[in-house]
């Protein structure tokens, strides 16, 4: 009886993780180039015990048309590399800018990198004479100039879910795998949507409550039985 109180208050700990990330893909409708959380699930690791894990759904987000040369999304396998003050991050938010500095750099400032290390268009001047090009493998150009090549990175599942809870490269080389050039296109002028089907958040928000519901139910009568059964020990 016990043994089941316990495993019904596991169920109720999972269901509130469940709501998390289901609150945490609503709250991240439009953030641009998200991917969705899975619901928490439970499997067998190599040992053969119970092991909780929650998938990150890679699916393509739709693609949407800014006009801004600076924005650039990625159509198929792949993540943008951008420096931080840990080390390197891979990002699928294409949203970038020029810093004051010349350097190509995300939302939050941080250097994006390609294939030369980090890209620098301070020496370049852009006018209607100069514009700045990006083509669907990811150069950069200034009017007939090459600047550089966007370095796309390649994460499996179980790295991409671990990049969600924070993960940082030491270095170019800890990425372990870059995408090939027929993985991917990159669309200048472009943004990806996040993944998130608001429909589909409800419909699991309304199978957790349930599922929440029914182990709450569990646990109260497993509790009243196991105080009958202390009373009746008492007599």
């Amino acid at each position: 009886m016990i043994k089941g109180i316990y495993h019904a208050a596991r169920s109720l700990e999972t269901q509130n993780k469940n709501m998390e990330r289901i609150a945490n893909n609503l709250a991240n409708l439009n953030t641009i180039g998200y991917k969705r959380e899975g619901l928490f699930i439970q499997i067998l690791n190599q040992l053969g015990g119970p092991q909780v894990k929650s998938p990150v759904d890679l699916t393509q987000g739709e693609v949407f048309e800014t006009k801004n040369p600076l924005d650039v999304a990625i159509v198929g396998v792949g993540l943008f590399v951008v420096k931080t003050d840990k080390g390197y991050e891979c990002i699928r938010n294409g949203n970038f800018q020029i810093s004051p500095e010349g350097f190509l750099v995300d939302k939050e400032g941080r250097k994006v990198i390609g294939k030369n290390g980090e890209i620098n268009l301070s020496e370049y001047k852009l006018d209607e004479n100069n514009l700045l090009s990006i083509s669907r493998n990811g150069e950069i150009k200034v009017g007939e100039n090459s600047v550089d090549t966007l370095l796309i990175a390649k994460l499996d599942e179980d790295k991409y879910e671990l990049r969600k809870e924070g993960l940082n490269f030491d270095s170019i080389s800890d990425i372990e795998e870059l995408a090939e050039e027929n993985e991917y296109q990159i669309l200048q002028g472009y943004l990806e949507e996040s993944n998130v089907n608001p429909i589909q958040e409800m419909e699991n928000m309304i199978r957790v409550s349930k599922d929440y519901e029914s182990s709450y139910k569990m646990v109260i009568t497993l509790d009243e039985s196991l105080q009958k059964s202390v009373e009746i020990g008492k007599i």
